[in-house]
């Protein structure tokens, strides 16, 4: 396997596990559910075929960003994390996030709800998505959370999550550390396995890492749960949260300035 695979392999386990470790701190958060929301059913899910099949019936209100690209931008873009929000078989939600070139910030780069009030996450879409993109930050050992360009009208609520304007004017949050943190160790993998047994072996040591990186579920997050569930409804705007309105997106994650 060479080099460059067994650096995304190392980077899709740690989406995954960022994921399925989200979607688990949310189903034990110990804030009450909103009345009609069943979490058992609220999946994180990596956007796929599934997703933009869905993503059609969202409506006019849509800002239609090209989430169908995503599985291309992540061929390239090796640590850029992607993910769906839905409740049983309803797309709630999609988020892209990437370091870019950066060794210590991860950046929102879209963040899109199904606009509507029949949306079951209505208010949860930036909480439950900062939930996962702090896993996988962590996993990264990264120290900041960025929002590249904001919807105006979300800023209030990203205010409310912990995020503000550093003396570059980027809406920044600092990544809070695990506690307490583990000690681990992660065996090598022989070179005379088989291909897939190494990649079995691969998968199974790069989950032990990411979720020994990841920690337990920390204040910060708890908190995100708690703005969503407090605040969302009135402070979450329907649709658009952070992308361009207008304009191509910059998707050449290679050509961007390290920050």
């Amino acid at each position: 396997m060479s080099t460059y695979r067994h650096r995304g392999l190392r980077y899709q386990v740690f989406r995954s596990q960022a994921r399925k470790l989200a979607q688990e701190a949310f189903c034990k958060s110990q804030r009450a559910p909103r009345p009609g929301l069943d979490v058992d059913k609220v999946c994180f899910e990596p956007i796929g075929h599934r997703a933009f099949e869905a993503f059609q019936g969202w409506g006019e209100q849509t800002h239609h960003f090209p989430w169908e690209e995503v599985p291309r931008w992540t061929d390239f873009d090796l640590k850029g994390f992607d993910l769906s929000l839905w409740s049983a078989r309803e797309l709630c939600g999609l988020c892209y996030a990437s370091p870019r070139r950066s060794r210590r910030c991860i950046k929102i780069i879209l963040l899109e709800g199904k606009p509507g009030p029949e949306n079951p996450l209505r208010g949860l879409v930036a909480s439950l998505s900062l939930l996962a993109v702090a896993e996988y930050a962590r996993m990264l050992k990264y120290s900041r959370i960025e929002v590249q360009q904001p919807d105006p009208g979300a800023e209030p609520l990203y205010q409310s999550l912990g995020f503000a304007r550093d003396p570059g004017g980027s809406l920044v949050i600092s990544v809070a550390a695990m506690s307490p943190q583990r000690t681990f160790h992660i065996s090598e993998v022989p070179v005379s396995y088989s291909k897939d047994s190494k990649r079995a072996a691969l998968i199974k040591r790069y989950t032990a890492q990411a979720i020994a990186l990841a920690g337990e579920i920390t204040d910060q997050q708890r908190h995100f749960l708690e703005v969503g569930f407090k605040e969302g409804l009135e402070k979450e705007p329907e649709g658009i949260l952070a992308g361009p309105r207008s304009g191509p997106i910059d998707y050449e994650w290679s050509a961007s300035a390290a920050k």
